[in-house]
């Protein structure tokens, strides 16, 4: 890749609390928790990798056998699985985690007891407190690159920068076949990486007082 991407602060697309805010009640209020957890399994489908299939099918046993942050290093031993098996497993179960918390959250809220949601907070800070918005969002993004390809992706890059890029998206690359093979996961990507940023930002007690100057 000619330029190395990385999605550092500097290049967030969300920087203060309001915007996270804003950002997480647009995807509740449009439903987006059910698209962001399906990118993530076709993710793991396009993968094609059968043992990282099964960890993530167990997630939920993963999470509580493990310490999330040794899942997240690979440092532990699962039958049959690699080191990067096993931290992909956890960075999917990570996201996947912090989907269904924080979506679980605006559900039924009113049903909601004081304990549901204290549960719920400390669950998503424990995520939080286990990886970075920045680690997190690069090692995904590693992982769709290695189905994308390089030169899809600086094509993508090209493409991104047409001011008609929007309405493109929503009608298809209908005389471009090669960027219309993983829009899909693209705007996935894009989604997600909106969604993780801004939850690590609006559960982080001390954001503003570290981020004075944005």
């Amino acid at each position: 890749m000619k330029n190395n991407t990385s999605f550092s602060k500097e290049k967030q697309l969300v920087h203060t609390k309001e915007q996270a805010k804003i950002a997480l009640n647009i995807l509740v209020q449009n439903s987006q928790g059910e698209d962001l957890e399906l990118g993530l399994f076709r993710l793991r489908d396009q993968l094609n990798n059968p043992r990282l299939t099964e960890l993530l099918d167990s997630y939920p046993d993963l999470i509580q056998k493990y310490e999330l942050g040794k899942l997240l290093s690979g440092k532990i031993e699962i039958k049959d699985a690699s080191r990067q098996d096993i931290k992909t497993a956890g960075l999917m179960s990570c996201i996947l985690l912090l989907i269904h918390f924080y979506f679980a959250k605006d559900k039924d809220n009113l049903r909601r007891s004081e304990n549901d949601e204290l549960k719920h907070f400390d669950s998503i800070k424990y995520i939080l407190n286990s990886i970075t918005s920045e680690k997190c969002i690069n090692e995904l993004f590693i992982l769709i690159l290695s189905i994308v390809g390089i030169d899809y992706f600086e094509k993508y890059q090209e493409k991104i920068k047409d001011p008609d890029f929007v309405l493109k998206q929503t009608i298809g690359f209908d005389n471009d076949p090669e960027m219309d093979e993983h829009i899909d996961m693209m705007v996935w990507f894009a989604l997600v990486r909106l969604f993780i940023e801004a939850i690590f930002i609006y559960y982080d007690s001390g954001f503003e007082s570290k981020n004075v100057q944005l």
